[in-house]
């Protein structure tokens, strides 16, 4: 039998699938509120406080990604601060498609588009390392033995973040005006952001 998917929630049915094939190596651990990300298969992130965000955001952002050659267009209002993060995703007519919650001290998903066994934990630990301070993330990643790398362009418009597991590079983030372009080269899925990041 054959799926049939409406055009409309085509983004959004590749995106479940997606955060659902992403997050799949993830395990509970008992009494923590959110679970361990594992950024390859055997070096596990623990998500850091929101108090490492580089700057506020409020903003609307649309996101398109391709992973195992499927494409996603989705929308989402994305706000982020010290007190948290909160991502509302929202389809091409306005319609909610879930929201995302991440305080500090516990992370939430809710939707009834996307399937009970999607790992926020793992969009809000993309979300960290796109946005969040490079030296808290230097000091967490550093930790788990891997490198942080960063590079600015020479008028400083463009801002490219580097993670490496040993010498191999796992993940490529570039940060220029109005586009943030998130490569996982481990995973093999890559997204884009665009929204006013300034």
């Amino acid at each position: 039998m054959r799926l049939k998917i409406q055009k409309k929630y085509r983004g959004a049915f590749f995106l479940a699938i997606f955060f659902w094939l992403v997050s799949c190596a993830t395990t509970q651990k008992p009494n923590q509120n959110f679970s361990p990300v594992y950024v390859t298969n055997r070096v596990t992130y623990t998500l850091l406080s929101p108090d490492h965000i580089e700057a506020p955001l409020d903003m609307a952002q649309q996101i398109s990604g391709v992973y195992g050659g499927k494409e996603m267009l989705l929308d989402a209002w994305v706000q982020a601060d010290r007190g948290g993060i909160s991502i509302a995703l929202i389809n091409s007519f306005g319609v909610s498609m879930g929201d995302l919650s991440f305080t500090g001290d516990a992370v939430s998903f809710s939707s009834s588009m996307f399937p009970p066994s999607l790992k926020a934990e793992y969009v809000v630990a993309d979300f960290q390392f796109c946005f969040y301070r490079i030296d808290a993330l230097v000091s967490a990643l550093r930790g788990l033995s891997l490198v942080v790398e960063i590079r600015d362009s020479m008028d400083g418009s463009v801002e490219v973040r580097r993670i490496f597991d040993q010498k191999k590079l796992i993940i490529e983030i570039e940060k220029k005006p109005g586009e943030v372009r998130y490569t996982n080269l481990l995973r093999g899925y890559t997204y884009t952001l665009r929204g006013d990041f300034s």
